[in-house]
């Protein structure tokens, strides 16, 4: 049965999606798709007909350029923005056709493409960053002090790869010499604040709380395992590859746009973080400057970003998450990987 998606994102659908704050501004932003600026943004002729892109964000998430792509967009080109909740959520609605384009990192995908289940393909990154692995201050800083200690552990993602990972590298195994507690994403930052863990692996911009609020740090082993730094990639559907690759090639350009827009040459520009993080979706001004260092917008996926999504296959070939390595290869558009 194919998924179901909320409505895409409106004026009012983005007020609630940014706790209420500034809808209006963010859009206006964007602009609109029909001006001349915006044509030229990815130096692209007009388009031949109205064109309507289907893609998704998370709510209040730092992986939102897809935000900016109307802003950049051809001339006839709609954007429509979808709120989900999950990379399974995304997922489905790619191989499903409810979606032409969407986020996603290396794990749900490369456990489906080890069953042979997958055919959407990485046409360009989105972002970077924005796990952390947060200890508390003073009594975890480095992944040996775990021994011993409480650890909140998220659902099955990523970040539970990445923790198994570290530990493995310190010697240490979750369960045994680390007891992990299961805890949602959102109940992290208070479990660490009460005393109930020791320390945790999320998601941003949620940890970057507990690290201005005194009561954690960051441990810097985070992005020392096979994934690197690796957050979500953009992921185009069967469908849109087949049937418009002129399409994917400006959503590509709308993509490069928007990240060099938050992140030129790698580098956070401030100000349209700020005007995001604070103005849209309503974090505050301590949390949306100490997150900067922990994530940042990104476009161009290349050799170094396949070489970490077969780092994560291996990893969790390792820890028993898939049976058989997938055909990495096909997990690749690489023709539109340079623009």
């Amino acid at each position: 049965m194919p998924v179901r998606l909320p409505s895409p994102l409106s004026r009012r659908g983005f007020l609630g999606l940014g706790a209420g704050v500034g809808a209006a501004v963010l859009l206006g932003a964007c602009g609109d798709s029909g001006s001349p600026s915006a044509a030229s943004s990815s130096g692209a002729s007009a388009a031949a007909a109205p064109v309507t892109v289907r893609t998704c964000v998370y709510a209040k998430n730092h992986a939102s350029s897809p935000l900016y792509w109307q802003k950049f967009a051809p001339r006839g080109y709609t954007i429509e923005v979808t709120p989900v909740t999950s990379a399974t959520q995304i997922q489905d609605a790619l191989e499903g056709g409810q979606l032409d384009f969407g986020l996603l990192g290396p794990y749900s995908t490369v456990i489906a493409a080890s069953d042979r289940k997958l055919t959407s393909k990485i046409v360009s990154m989105t972002a970077r960053n924005g796990v952390a692995l947060i200890g508390a201050k003073g009594k975890v800083e480095k992944v040996a002090d775990l021994r011993g200690k409480k650890i909140g552990v998220p659902p099955p993602g990523i970040q539970v790869l990445i923790l198994n990972d570290l530990l493995d590298s310190a010697g240490l195994v979750l369960g045994k010499d680390v007891q992990g507690i299961p805890l949602a994403y959102a109940d992290h930052v208070a479990a660490l604040e009460r005393g109930d863990i020791d320390a945790y692996i999320g998601t941003e911009p949620l940890c970057t709380q507990s690290v201005i609020s005194g009561k954690g740090v960051r441990l810097a082993e985070a992005t020392k395992t096979p994934v690197g730094n690796f957050n979500t990639a953009n992921w185009a559907s069967a469908k849109i590859l087949t049937e418009r690759p002129d399409v994917v090639r400006e959503v590509v350009k709308m993509q490069k746009a928007a990240a060099e827009y938050l992140s030129p040459g790698g580098r956070n520009d401030r100000a349209n973080w700020k005007e995001l993080l604070v103005t849209q979706f309503g974090y505050t001004e301590p949390v949306y400057e100490a997150v900067l260092e922990n994530v940042g917008a990104e476009w161009r996926f290349d050799d170094a970003r396949a070489r970490e999504v077969v780092g994560a296959g291996k990893m969790l070939l390792k820890q028993g998450g898939i049976k058989v390595e997938p055909d990495y290869e096909s997990l690749f558009a690489r023709e539109y990987w340079d623009l």
